[in-house]
């Protein structure tokens, strides 16, 4: 499984971000979801990141059924050699517009890993 688990990593995080070396990946494709939590060589956690996107049913110009985009999440987070975690969260919830929209908060530093 290739993940690029550092893909989104801030620059200043790069050097205390623990590097995993084993993944779990879980998907539910009902939810348009997915989840990866990478583990350390001591096979604790370190890395976790989750998507969804949630849909509205919908017509198109001709009346036909659809499913309309309209929430995306993103959340990435990397555990650090100190213990903490530093979390990434983008989001858009105007995926249903034509100029979608991507949003990215600042970096949270936690203490725990997010659920």
């Amino acid at each position: 499984m290739d993940i690029s688990w550092d893909k989104l990593l801030p620059n200043e995080y790069c050097m205390r971000a623990m590097k995993p070396r084993v993944f779990e990946r879980h998907t539910e494709p009902s939810a348009n979801a997915e989840k990866t939590i990478g583990y350390d060589e001591h096979g604790t956690k370190c890395f976790y990141c989750h998507s969804f996107m949630m849909t509205a049913d919908g017509f198109d110009i001709d009346e036909f059924p659809i499913q309309i985009e309209t929430y995306y999440e993103r959340v990435t987070a990397w555990r650090l050699d100190g213990g903490g975690w530093v979390k990434l969260k983008s989001y858009s919830d105007k995926m249903d517009q034509c100029n979608k929209h991507l949003v990215t908060l600042p970096i949270e530093l936690s203490d725990e890993m997010p659920r």
